[in-house]
């Protein structure tokens, strides 16, 4: 796979001085003065090589701490003034190395060849995994709309998505669906395209369907117009979710207020279903027909109830949605009118712009709950230098 070369430094001496000499290797880099612009640049790129300059608006060390969380298929190499440099904090940061700035260049080149084994072998590792077919699927279902469904399923994939894990999620609400509204996208083709277009008249691929958006989390969307869902089988979802499961660690399956065949389907295939309740008598009596049902099919014991916007009032409790439900409540979800809605309104998930609200830490925890969910259940737990040249600095000065 071909690898990315970036260079970030507030000094333009030293990030020339790094492309330099990269051009003269072959290689194209880019080269950014702030963290922001580099961060929206990994964020949409896999296999990446970032050597880290001086810095003095923040830290160096923070910014390859954080790098190295965010996005794992990246090393970074620092390259800092020698009073600057501490091996400690740079093994705590997760750099690959780290150079003085006057190192030679020789020195540097090493430095780069050492991240691109590091970022192979990562990059070797994930598609392993991925040929293990090990991805979960989660679907989220309630037979009475209006109880969040969308926007539990969109935040929770956020959520998982902040463990560094590959995300999609289908919507198969397929004549009223929000997801790629609740990111603030409008998609160009959705899963009618990909039907129509790829898996009845083409090679079945996927790849041009799927809406990428800037969180990392991937969408497959519903179709624009709610005729077009009659065209949409159980054969063409059974398909889609196993091609998906080789490319994704999480798949989470947004359905519509109803047991209809494509939504089936989805339950069949998952890992874990998420029932959202609510503390109403409707939502609660059809939440009851749902377990029954999915008893029925043997799924019960896939279930989780979540029961959301719980603020309890006279008569209506946690414990009568279990009474009347027959099952223990696995999380609740606080109600917070203002938050929800400011999110929906702006096309921007809770868990990312409210990380710090009661809602958003709700929602987190599920995700953390269902990452320990499936660890516990998966079957197998989850240079020679050459002859030195001039240093860097000098380096940099030269034409």
């Amino acid at each position: 796979m071909k690898l990315n070369y970036y260079i970030l430094s507030e000094k333009n001496m030293y990030s020339t001085a790094v492309q330099s000499m990269l051009y003269e290797l072959k290689i194209r880099s880019k080269t950014f003065n702030t963290y922001s612009e580099l961060k929206v640049e990994l964020t949409n790129s896999k296999g990446n090589i970032v050597v880290l300059g001086p810095n003095s608006i923040q830290n160096p060390y923070d910014i390859c701490q954080e790098v190295t969380r965010l996005f794992p298929q990246t090393a970074v190499i620092l390259l800092l003034q020698r009073e600057d440099i501490d091996y400690k904090k740079a093994m705590f940061s997760g750099a690959v190395d780290v150079l003085d700035i006057e190192s030679d260049e020789q020195e540097v080149i090493d430095s780069i060849k050492k991240a691109e084994k590091v970022v192979s072998l990562k990059l070797e590792g994930d598609l392993s995994a991925k040929n293990d077919n090990t991805a979960k699927i989660i679907t989220v279902c309630s037979t009475k709309g209006g109880v969040g469904k969308t926007t539990i399923s969109v935040n929770t994939a956020v959520a998982l998505n902040k463990h560094h894990l590959k995300v999609v999620v289908i919507d198969l609400d397929l004549q009223f669906g929000d997801v790629a509204l609740l990111f603030d996208q409008q998609p160009s083709r959705t899963i009618y395209d990909w039907v129509k277009g790829s898996y009845e008249h083409g090679d079945k691929s996927i790849e041009d369907f799927v809406l990428k958006h800037k969180s990392g989390i991937d969408i497959f969307a519903a179709p624009p117009l709610p005729e077009f869902a009659e065209l949409i089988t159980g054969e063409h979802i059974s398909y889609l979710l196993e091609e998906l499961k080789k490319k994704y660690d999480i798949i989470i399956v947004d359905t519509p207020p109803a047991f209809v065949e494509t939504s089936l389907i989805a339950l069949e295939h998952s890992d874990v279903i998420l029932l959202i309740a609510s503390l109403d008598l409707p939502a609660l009596k059809n939440g009851k027909l749902a377990i029954d049902t999915l008893n029925l099919l043997g799924l019960k014991d896939n279930i989780r109830v979540i029961l959301n916007r719980d603020a309890e009032t006279e008569g209506m409790t946690k414990d009568l949605t279990e009474d009347v439900l027959g099952m223990n409540v696995h999380a609740t979800i606080p109600s917070d009118y203002k938050t929800v809605i400011s999110s929906i309104n702006k096309g921007e998930p809770f868990v990312e712009i409210s990380s710090r609200s009661a809602v958003a830490k709700a929602v987190l925890n599920i995700g953390n709950q269902l990452i320990h969910h499936f660890s516990e259940n998966e079957n197998d737990p989850p240079t020679t230098r050459k002859k030195k040249k001039k240093g860097m600095f000098f380096f940099a000065k030269r034409k």
